[in-house]
C-alpha cells in the first residue's frame, strides 16, 4: 500500500554535517542532470531543517525584477568548486538571530567582495562580510 505525502509522517533524521567539496560537486553535478533532463517548467521544494523550513524555487525563467547578476553558476562547475584548487576568501553570513553560515568560498578578495555585495544588495536582514582562513 503507497501512503499519500502528509506532513505528519516527514522524516525527521539528521542529514549530517557540512557537505565536503565532492559532495559539493556531485549535488552541482546532480542538479544539473535535473534540470537538463526532469525538470519541466518549475519546481517549488520545501526543506525542513534544524533552523526550520527552506523554500527552493527552480524555474526555466528569471522572476520579475530578479537580475540574473544574483545567481551564483553551479554547472558547468565553476573554478571556485574545481578540485584541489586553493580558496583563501570566504563569504560569512550572520542572520538576525545571530547564527553565522559559511556562504562560500572564493580565489581573491574581490571576487568575494562582489558576492557579499550582490547578496546585502537582496535587503534581508541578515549580514554578509569577507574573511581569509587562519
Amino acid at each position: 500500500m503507497i501512503r499519500a505525502w502528509h506532513p505528519d509522517r516527514v522524516e525527521t533524521v539528521d542529514p549530517g554535517g557540512r557537505l565536503t567539496d565532492a559532495e559539493l560537486r556531485e549535488l552541482a553535478r546532480l542538479l544539473a542532470r535535473y534540470a537538463s533532463h526532469d525538470l519541466d517548467q518549475w519546481e517549488n521544494w520545501r526543506i525542513e531543517t534544524s533552523h526550520g523550513p527552506v523554500y527552493m524555487l527552480l524555474t526555466r525563467g528569471l522572476m520579475p525584477d530578479w537580475p540574473e547578476e544574483a545567481f551564483t553558476t553551479v554547472w558547468p562547475l565553476p573554478p571556485r568548486l574545481a578540485e584541489d584548487r586553493p580558496r583563501r576568501w570566504t563569504v560569512w553570513r550572520q542572520d538576525d538571530n545571530g547564527n553565522r553560515y559559511e556562504v562560500s568560498r572564493h580565489d581573491t578578495r574581490a571576487e568575494a567582495e562582489s558576492v557579499a555585495a550582490v547578496m546585502e544588495a537582496r535587503g534581508h536582514k541578515q549580514t554578509y562580510w569577507v574573511a581569509e582562513p587562519e
